[in-house]
C-alpha cells in the first residue's frame, strides 16, 4: 500500500485545500495519508476528521489593521528565534516521517517538510507557485521614519541572500507541481521565475480544482436558504487567509455589506474552522461562520469579494464568477495574484484601506453591468486539465521510480 505524507503550509487554507482533493484521490486508489500541519491548517484538519500529525506553528505577526507587521516579526521570528522555530519544525517533521514510513512526501509550500523528506531518503512532490518569494521595499501605509527605512534596507539586502537559498531548497525536490494556467495566463507568473535547469522536475498541472461543482445543480446542502430562492443578484463574501488578517477583514467587509441595497442578497462567510455553520440573517445580509461547501455559495455568487489567495481566484475562475479582490496589505503574493487578475481582465482590485459600501457597490454594479471578457477567453484559450488525476498520477509514479 502506498503511503503519503501530505505537508501543507498551515497558515490560512489556501494550501491544505489543494491538497487535499490529491489526496483523496489517492486515498480513492487504496494509498494510505496523513496530514502533518499547524495553526488554520490543522483547525481545518481536525473539522474535516483527516489523518492528522500536528507539527509546531510558523508564521509572520499582523498588525491590528491586518497588515504585516515586519518589525515583530523580526523580533519574535528574527534570524536567531525564526532559525530555533525551524529547527524545531524540522525536528518534529523527522520524527513524524520516521513513525508514518511514507513512500512519498507531499508538501505544499513546507521547507521543513521538504527536508525532512530527502534526509529521511523519501521522494519528496513539492506544490508551488511561488518559487521566487518577494517582500515589500517599504510599507504601504504611512510615511516612515529614517530608523525604519534603514531597518527595511537591511531586511531587504538580507531576504536578497535568503530568496536564493529558498529557491535552492525548492529545487531540491524531486518533483515541482504548478497549480496555475500556461502562459500568458499565470496568475502568480511574477512568482514563477525558475531557472531553466531546474525545468526538467516542473510540471504545470494547471489549478487544483475538481471538475465536479461546475456539474452540479445550484443549492444542494443550502437549497433551503433563502438567497438561493431569490432572483436576486447574490454578493458572495469569501473571507479567508490568517487568523488576524481575515478578523479585520470580516469586521470591515461585514459593516459595508450590511449597506448594500435590498436589490442584492448577500452572503459572507468568516472563514473560521472552528465556527458554526449555522446561517445568521440581517436584512438582506446573511452570514456564516463556517460553510462546509463553499462550492455551492461560489456556484450560485454573481460576484465574489475575497482576498487574492490563489485558491479562491482559481475556483472563482473554474465557475466563471467575476471577483472584487482585497489582497492582504504588504503582502507581495497577494497583490501580484490580484494585479494580474486584473490585467487579464478576471477581476477589480478594492486596497482594504478603501473599503466602503460606496466603494463595493460601485465595483459590484460594474461586474454585473459588464462581466469581465477575460474569464471566457481564459476558458477558451488555457481550459482546465485534469490537475487531480494528472498530480495523483506524478506522486505515484515518483514513489514507484523510488521503489524500484
Amino acid at each position: 500500500m502506498l503511503r503519503v505524507y501530505v505537508a501543507p503550509c498551515g497558515i490560512g487554507l489556501g494550501h491544505i485545500t489543494r491538497c487535499e482533493p490529491i489526496a483523496d484521490a489517492l486515498v480513492s486508489q487504496g494509498a494510505e495519508v496523513v496530514y502533518s500541519t499547524y495553526s488554520d491548517g490543522l483547525d481545518y484538519a481536525r473539522r474535516r476528521g483527516l489523518p492528522t500529525l500536528p507539527t509546531v506553528p510558523i508564521g509572520f505577526k499582523a498588525k491590528e489593521d491586518g497588515t504585516v507587521d515586519f518589525k515583530m516579526t523580526a523580533a519574535t521570528s528574527g534570524f536567531s528565534l525564526g532559525v530555533r522555530r525551524f529547527l524545531k519544525q524540522l525536528t518534529a517533521e523527522i520524527r513524524n516521517i520516521k513513525r508514518f514510513k511514507p513512500d512519498v512526501v507531499l508538501s505544499d509550500s513546507r521547507v521543513s517538510s521538504l527536508i525532512a523528506g530527502k534526509l529521511m531518503g523519501v521522494p519528496v512532490a513539492l506544490i508551488l507557485n511561488q518559487f521566487r518569494v518577494e517582500i515589500v521595499k517599504k510599507p504601504s501605509a504611512k510615511k516612515i521614519s529614517p530608523v525604519e527605512r534603514l531597518f527595511f534596507l537591511i531586511v531587504n539586502i538580507f531576504w536578497l541572500f535568503f530568496r536564493t537559498f529558498l529557491g535552492g531548497v525548492w529545487a531540491r525536490s524531486d518533483l515541482m507541481l504548478i497549480p496555475d494556467f500556461p502562459a500568458p495566463y499565470t496568475i502568480s507568473a511574477s512568482n514563477l521565475a525558475i531557472p531553466r535547469r531546474y525545468k526538467k522536475k516542473v510540471k504545470l498541472i494547471g489549478p487544483i480544482v475538481s471538475d465536479e461543482p461546475r456539474k452540479r445543480p445550484s443549492g444542494g446542502a443550502l437549497n433551503g436558504s433563502l438567497f438561493f430562492a431569490s432572483r436576486k443578484p447574490l454578493i458572495y463574501a469569501a473571507i479567508s487567509g490568517p487568523k488576524t488578517e481575515r478578523t479585520v477583514l470580516a469586521d470591515l467587509l461585514l459593516e459595508s455589506l450590511r449597506r448594500f441595497p435590498s436589490e442584492y442578497e448577500v452572503v459572507a462567510s468568516r472563514g473560521e474552522p472552528n465556527g458554526s455553520s449555522a446561517p445568521v440573517r440581517d436584512g438582506n445580509l446573511t452570514v456564516y461562520d463556517w460553510v462546509e461547501d463553499q462550492y455551492e455559495l461560489l456556484k450560485a455568487s454573481d460576484v465574489v469579494v475575497s482576498r487574492a489567495g490563489h485558491g479562491t481566484i482559481m475556483k472563482a475562475i473554474m465557475l466563471g464568477k467575476p471577483m472584487i479582490l482585497i489582497p492582504i496589505p504588504d503582502h507581495t503574493e497577494q497583490y501580484g495574484n490580484a494585479k494580474r487578475a486584473s490585467k487579464l481582465g478576471l477581476a477589480e482590485i478594492v486596497p482594504q484601506r478603501e473599503i466602503t459600501a460606496e466603494r463595493l457597490l460601485d465595483a459590484t454594479k460594474r461586474l454585473l453591468r459588464s462581466p469581465p471578457a477575460g474569464i471566457e477567453r481564459l476558458n477558451k484559450h488555457a481550459p482546465f486539465t485534469e490537475a487531480i488525476p494528472i498530480a495523483a498520477h506524478q506522486i505515484v509514479a515518483l514513489a514507484s521510480a523510488k521503489q524500484t
